[in-house]
Parts: C-alpha cells; sequence; structure tokens
C-alpha cells in the first residue's frame, strides 16, 4: 500500500467531499444536531452542502500560515491533514504548529496509512507542535500516542487540558532540528 501526503493546491474539492464524512465522524465525540437542512457544523442559514464546506476556503488563501493535506492512499483521495502555522492558533496556543483537522476513510485504517500521513507532516514543518483530540476519543489518543512516541523516541507530553476548542487531551512535542543563530 503506497501512502502520499500532498499540498492540496488544486485539490480544494476533494477535501471539500471528504468534509462531510469527517463532520459525521466527529459527532460521536462533539455533540451537534444537523442544522434545519441536514448539515453539520453551520447554522441554519446555511441551506446546501456547497456552501457549508466553503467555511474551509481560508485553507486555500493563506498559503504562509495554513497548510491543507490531502492523504492519497493506492492513488486515491483517503483523508486529510490540516496544518495550521501559529498564526493561525486559537489563542493560549503557543507552538509552531498544530494538526487542526486530521481525518482518513475507515477503508483505509489500520494500513499504516495515517502514520506515514502524519509523520510526514512533522518532517515537513520542523518546530513545536501541539496535537488535541477530545478525551473520549480513546482510538484517536491511541493513535496520536503510539505515532508521537515512535517520531519523538518517546520525547513528548500528554495531557488534559482546557483548550481553546474544550477539554481536550493535548500532545506536545518537538519535530525536526532547531538551529540558533549566534550572534557575532
Amino acid at each position: 500500500m503506497s501512502t502520499e501526503l500532498r499540498l492540496a493546491e488544486d485539490d480544494a474539492y476533494i477535501i471539500k467531499n471528504l468534509w462531510p464524512l469527517y463532520q459525521h465522524e466527529v459527532t460521536r465525540f462533539q455533540v451537534q444536531e444537523p442544522n434545519q437542512h441536514g448539515l453539520l457544523g453551520v447554522d441554519d442559514s446555511v441551506r446546501d452542502i456547497g456552501r457549508a464546506v466553503d467555511a474551509l476556503d481560508p485553507w486555500w488563501q493563506d498559503r504562509e500560515s495554513l497548510f491543507p493535506y490531502l492523504i492519497v492512499v493506492d492513488g486515491k483521495p483517503a483523508g486529510f491533514n490540516l496544518v495550521a502555522g501559529r498564526s493561525r492558533h486559537p489563542d493560549g496556543t503557543d507552538v509552531d504548529f498544530i494538526v487542526h483537522e486530521f481525518f482518513l476513510l475507515q477503508a483505509s485504517r489500520g494500513s499504516g496509512a495515517a502514520e506515514l500521513a502524519a509523520k510526514e507532516g512533522f518532517n515537513l514543518h520542523p518546530g513545536s507542535w501541539e496535537i488535541v483530540t477530545w478525551p473520549s476519543n480513546a482510538r484517536a489518543i491511541a493513535f496520536w500516542r503510539r505515532t508521537i512516541s515512535a517520531h519523538t523516541s518517546g520525547k513528548f507530553s500528554e495531557a488534559q487540558i482546557d483548550h481553546a476548542w474544550g477539554s481536550r487531551r493535548a500532545f506536545r512535542f518537538e519535530s525536526g532540528v532547531h538551529e540558533e543563530k549566534v550572534l557575532g
């Protein structure tokens, strides 16, 4: 099975196509009812799926701070890894990068594709990282613990925190080599 992580510059529509599946999946951990038009994650003023996924447009407008990656498994879209740089973090998040959203279709889970895609994202953006997930999402917690531990040789922190997004299980770690500038 081959796995590729690629910046979705011309493939925004693919991530937008996958978005409703992700929104449905997170209802297991974040209680949300569909709006009066059957859409998740938007208010009642949004009537169709096209407008609902337009909320993702900033991911393709801020190329300095937002990195929308498509996960491709065996040549087919299988998920996404949305990485945000420091200027786009919630208040109080003092790291270089966060995984804003991470999703892999169920058909590709358990294949190692998610771990490869996550690690490639870490490698593409050296610095300090934070990843948060719902405290009740045992599968995600086990995945991130295993993946980050393998990537950092066990050098990471894990804690239950009050995050801007609510109560979360948080992982923090460093990825890549940091060079200090020496003033002469």
